[in-house]
């Protein structure tokens, strides 16, 4: 996987060096598509992964929920990554910076149920 992978975005990544000084447009596509397609054989390989976290969460004693959050974290950083640097690519700081605060926010979002679990937990032992 790790070649593959690597062989994928220097194709690309030489590809798109040559295309960009006679067909930007070109050059941000085919580094999209490199980075999708890369993307797209990371995430066949996740499922061993998943798996042997639901044994952890279930060993552990952590609810279920613990871990979706964890999953759908990941997932907002990782296609925030990939919204910003393609932005980057096309020479667009600016919307590559929207892009990371609109992760950022998501993730505070996502968040919120799990302070208000930490926060009822706390009370909880000083009540007690």
């Amino acid at each position: 996987l790790l070649v593959t992978a690597v062989g994928v975005l220097l194709c690309g990544g030489l590809l798109s060096a040559v295309l960009r000084s006679q067909r930007p447009e070109l050059a941000v596509c085919l580094s999209l598509l490199a980075g999708a397609l890369v993307v797209g054989m990371l995430l066949r390989q996740l499922s061993p992964l998943v798996t042997a976290l639901r044994r952890m969460t279930v060993l552990g004693g952590v609810g279920e929920n613990h871990l979706g959050v964890v999953l759908r974290g990941a997932g907002i950083c990782l296609v925030t990554q990939l919204a910003a640097d393609t932005c980057r690519d096309a020479g667009d700081t600016a919307l590559a910076g929207k892009a990371e605060l609109t992760g950022r926010m998501l993730l505070l979002l996502l968040a919120v149920p799990l302070y208000e679990e930490i926060l009822s937990l706390v009370t909880g032992v000083m009540a007690g």
